[in-house]
């Protein structure tokens, strides 16, 4: 499969991501209950993670429409997304400490967030051609451990739904 291909799957997969966690939010509201913050703080970054996935996965082929240097086209998505992510992970980190949200499956939750942070950083540093030069097969990766990140909070709002 060309990377080329992966990235315009990832992009749907993140795409589905984002209308399911708006289709649970929607039932849940129906339900008459409010949302708590730790909920809402969950939706948020999912659909923000999710867009930003989408957005770095289809950069190369917009790039690759008037330039042809690796370092434009997988550099410019690579170092976009890397810092993007590890933003929003720094964030995530900083406000459920902040707020004592509780973590719905710590074992997981830390593995997934220790090897999403490793790898985007991999990716961060290919982006501007330290480790593994603008390597798309490291880029596809990346955002694919961002949607096992996606899909962990999303399964964690889930439990956090159906306990209440």
């Amino acid at each position: 499969m060309a990377p080329e291909d992966a990235l315009a799957s990832i992009a749907e997969v993140a795409i589905g991501l984002a209308g399911f966690s708006g289709l649970v939010a929607a039932f849940d509201q129906r339900s008459g209950r409010s949302w708590r913050s730790d909920q809402k703080a969950r939706i948020v970054f999912l659909v923000a993670l999710s867009f930003g996935v989408i957005t770095t996965s289809l950069l190369p082929l917009a790039i690759s429409g008037w330039s042809k240097s690796a370092s434009l086209v997988w550099g410019i998505p690579m170092i976009t997304c890397g810092l993007l992510t590890l933003t929003s992970l720094l964030v995530w980190i900083v406000l459920s400490r902040r707020h004592g949200y509780e973590l719905q499956f710590p074992r997981t939750s830390i593995s997934i967030l220790s090897i999403s942070a490793s790898l985007q950083l991999a990716v961060l540093l290919s982006g501007f051609g330290i480790v593994m030069p603008y390597s798309p097969a490291l880029f596809v990766l990346g955002l694919l451990s961002i949607l096992v990140f996606c899909a962990n909070m999303f399964l964690a709002m889930l439990h956090i739904t159906w306990r209440d």
